[in-house]
């Protein structure tokens, strides 16, 4: 299957409804923007101990949305993390042990190898994904998550956010979105993609219903959201854990940008191009109003850190047909980044910079 056969399925996989009367609000527009969704409340409250009704309360409500059930967990070392559960039988149970166990917040002690052994101890079809959250300054470091993939034996964790969630707070309002650590060049994405393995770059709400009169966010798929990339017949909850542990997935903010294609020789998102030779870079574009640039960002060779490796600067509004020669023998990998010209955003934040940002492609040639 081509890049271009690619589907892309509209997501968001951090967002909180602590009251289950409000379910119904939560779901407002929702079924029209998104496909899927996760309900993640936080390890330590109570309204994990009722996500399972309220889970089973939005199903009955969107049959046709795909709703995964999910925690933000507190972890030993600081940060936040959420782990999203595959559909099952027992998704609340283990979001519930694992709770009670490993959150820092919840009165243990917890220890990041003990708590990613229980993950890997779970049956293959039950076993969560673990996203970093919100690396704003100062809550992860590049350190830090080689600890925990150091001790990930069960393959759990699939991603980082590359922009940061709660999208109309003034403080995240005053963060530069192109040198935010997880998406900046050279930031912990790229760490992360160093080291010659997929991940999914992620764009969530943060949204709480149960604070929209304190201060109005934007609902889920309205600005931030995830575009996961699968085949044209598999819109189920397996294909989208396999494009989200794949690095099959794009982060964007508004909608004004769709990615056609994007390939180097027939290695798309998440895969790894080998060679032999040199490759060729394929990139398709429709794009809803002009860009203020257009960048692909990455490496060529492990010995120089990753940066922007080639600008195509600004492009019109329309269809984008480029590429790019990738040198034989590259390794390493390339992303690409995408910044609207216009600095309009719904109200009630309506200027500030708006990204589109795919995941990476593996360069291991020959």
């Amino acid at each position: 299957m081509s890049s271009s056969a690619l589907h892309w399925l509209r997501g968001d996989l951090h967002t909180h409804c602590e009251d289950p009367a409000l379910a119904a609000a939560y779901l407002e527009g929702v079924g029209g923007r998104l496909d899927f969704v996760a309900l993640t409340n936080h390890a330590q409250k109570p309204a994990l101990g009722e996500q399972a009704e309220v889970i089973t309360r939005m199903r009955t409500l969107l049959p046709g949305l795909l709703f995964f059930s999910g925690l933000e967990w507190n972890t030993p070392t600081g940060g936040h993390a959420c782990l999203i559960f595959p559909p099952s039988l027992r998704e609340h149970e283990h979001a519930q042990a694992f709770a009670q166990t490993y959150d820092r917040l919840a009165g243990s002690q917890p220890v990041v190898p003990e708590a990613l052994a229980f993950l890997a101890a779970l049956p293959l079809a039950e076993r969560p994904l673990l996203f970093f959250n919100h690396p704003a300054p100062g809550q992860w470091s590049a350190p830090e998550l080689d600890l925990y993939l150091a001790a990930d034996q069960g393959a759990v964790i699939a991603g980082i956010e590359a922009v940061h969630g709660h999208q109309t707070r003034d403080l995240v309002l005053t963060l530069d979105p192109l040198r935010y650590p997880g998406s900046a060049p050279g930031g912990l994405a790229d760490h992360l993609y160093t080291q010659g393995r997929p991940f999914a770059l992620l764009a969530n709400s943060d949204f709480h219903i149960h604070k929209q009169h304190l201060k109005p966010d934007y609902t889920p798929g309205v600005f931030n959201h995830i575009r996961a990339g699968v085949a044209p017949d598999q819109r189920d909850s397996a294909a989208v854990f396999a494009a989200l542990r794949q690095g099959r997935t794009c982060a964007v903010q508004g909608h004004w940008l769709d990615l056609g294609d994007f390939r180097v020789g027939q290695a798309r998102l998440g895969d790894t191009w080998t060679g032999p030779g040199q490759g060729l870079l394929a990139l398709v574009l429709e794009a809803g109003e002009t860009l203020e640039s257009l960048d692909l960002i990455g490496q060529f060779s492990r010995t120089q850190a990753p940066a922007i490796l080639h600008s195509f600067g600004p492009q019109p509004a329309g269809a984008l047909d480029l590429s790019l020669p990738v040198p034989a023998g590259a390794h390493g990998f390339v992303r690409l980044r995408a910044l609207a010209a216009r600095r309009e955003r719904p109200w009630p934040s309506q200027h500030a910079s708006r990204l589109f940002l795919s995941s990476a492609i593996l360069l291991e040639g020959r």
